[in-house]
């Protein structure tokens, strides 16, 4: 018997062991092919003032009865995703769609299938002498054409432009598939023809340019004689046409200087001369043109006025044979065949900074200057002044194209496949999406609107959404 004011203690529980029942403080429990063994008191409650009314807690604590729903086990919190809110991981969105033969099916040598081109809804893959056009939007074949060379096409205004069998510049309508043979007869050379708008800019066998209307088929103008013989495909900047050219009376029409003519006529209006032969390389951006001068082993950038012909700057001289030429952001990326990359300003010429073991061309976007290090390390550095912005990034396998960007996204493509990683801190956003490029073409893929054509290794060609 207890003391005054203390509740006695409640009797222990009471097993059925014949049932399989158990009787708690009058509370039933199933306890089926288990032994159930309960031991201890239940406390007992607090003394209350008669006058106050008790008022029972939100959730009394006590033993569920028989008709409670059992309680869902604890589970432990998400592991921490890498991937950013609203960004879907890369999916395909089409294909793959066969272009070629795939490897080991065909007894002759394949030609290579390069990477596709793209314009407006159409995608164009170059295999040998046939055309592929492929509708971006859902991967749907369209007629094949067949070209007179192995040289790649070009698109502009709704139409491509190719040297068709007959040796002349044929054209396809994309929209409907109409095929022109030009005329008056005249040759695509390659290397020697561009299309501005709707103007195609090409080189005759005289070293003459001539623009001719795309959609009309007609000629516009053929430039003026010059002391000079032109050797490259021409470009347009600043109301103007601009091609590297050769002396008339020279031989082997090696580049030595950059001739200027005006758009609307053809007319010559200045010739910039240099000392040494110039690369093939050459770059127009905003008003100016960028060439290289070459004098084995050294090379160096002069920057021309488009509109008068006149000098801007000569940068110092480097070592090496040039690979390409980048221009973007202020800045001019020159990088030599030994891989050693020179920022140089766009101002005045002088160097930035310099950079060893880069082994593609320099992706400037947003601020930052993406380069591909021995190919394996993603770096972003500053474009003034090299250095880096986010902790060096290296991937296992091989990088095998310059990387890309998308809003907030950079994206790299190597032997693991494709990696998206975000463009403020360089982590990868998920593991890589599977895919592989294709081996023996050239180009790299064709990205339209946060979707990327590619060529794979199967001679396929797929569309993947970058998310």
């Amino acid at each position: 018997m207890g003391r005054t004011g203390e509740a006695p203690h409640p009797p222990p529980a009471t097993i059925n062991r014949v049932s399989g029942h158990a009787t708690v403080h009058g509370h039933v429990f199933q306890a089926q092919h288990i032994t159930v063994t309960v031991v201890g008191t239940r406390p007992a409650p607090e003394p209350t003032a008669p006058t106050a009314p008790t008022v029972p807690p939100a959730s009394p604590p006590h033993p569920p009865g028989a008709d409670d729903a059992p309680r869902p086990p604890a589970r432990k919190a998400p592991a921490r995703s890498r991937k950013e809110p609203g960004r879907k991981p890369p999916a395909r969105v089409w294909g793959p769609v066969p272009i070629g033969s795939p490897p080991g099916k065909d007894r002759s040598e394949p030609a290579p299938v390069h990477q596709p081109l793209i314009l407006d809804d159409a995608l164009v893959v170059r295999t040998g002498t046939q055309l592929h056009l492929l509708d971006s939007r859902d991967g749907h074949r369209r007629p094949l054409v067949t070209t007179g060379t192995g040289s790649g096409p070009l698109l502009g205004a709704g139409h491509l432009c190719f040297q068709g069998l007959n040796r002349e510049i044929n054209t396809v309508e994309l929209r409907t598939g109409r095929r022109h043979r030009w005329s008056p007869r005249l040759s695509l050379h390659e290397g020697r023809t561009s299309v501005s708008g709707g103007t195609v800019l090409t080189v005759g066998p005289d070293g003459l340019v001539v623009a001719m209307d795309l959609r009309r088929r007609d000629r516009l103008w053929t430039m003026t004689e010059m002391d000079c013989h032109i050797v490259s495909a021409p470009r347009t900047t600043a109301g103007h046409v601009v091609a590297l050219g050769a002396r008339a009376s020279g031989t082997g029409r090696v580049p030595d200087r950059v001739a200027g003519l005006h758009e609307e006529d053809g007319s010559g209006h200045w010739l910039y001369p240099t000392d040494a032969p110039l690369s093939e390389l050459w770059s127009v951006s905003a008003g100016t043109v960028h060439v290289i001068e070459t004098a084995p082993p050294r090379l160096r950038l002069h920057a021309i006025d488009a509109a008068t012909g006149s000098e801007r700057w000569i940068s110092a001289w480097f070592e090496g044979a040039p690979a390409d030429l980048t221009v973007a952001g202020g800045t001019v990326f020159l990088r030599t065949q030994d891989r050693h990359l020179h920022a140089v300003a766009a101002e005045d010429g002088r160097t930035r900074w310099s950079a060893p073991d880069i082994t593609h061309p320099p992706t400037v976007a947003e601020g930052r200057v993406l380069l591909v290090e021995n190919a394996t390390t993603l770096a972003a550095v500053e474009p003034a002044t090299g250095h880096d912005m986010w902790p060096r990034r290296p991937k296992k396998g091989t990088l095998l194209v310059a990387p890309f960007v998308t809003a907030g996204a950079v994206h790299t493509i190597g032997h693991t496949g494709l990696t998206t990683r975000n463009a403020a801190t360089g982590r990868a956003l998920g593991p890589p999406y599977p895919m592989s490029l294709s081996p023996d073409g050239d180009g790299v893929p064709a990205l339209v609107g946060g979707v990327l054509c590619f060529t794979n290794a199967r001679r396929e060609v797929e569309a993947v959404s970058l998310g």
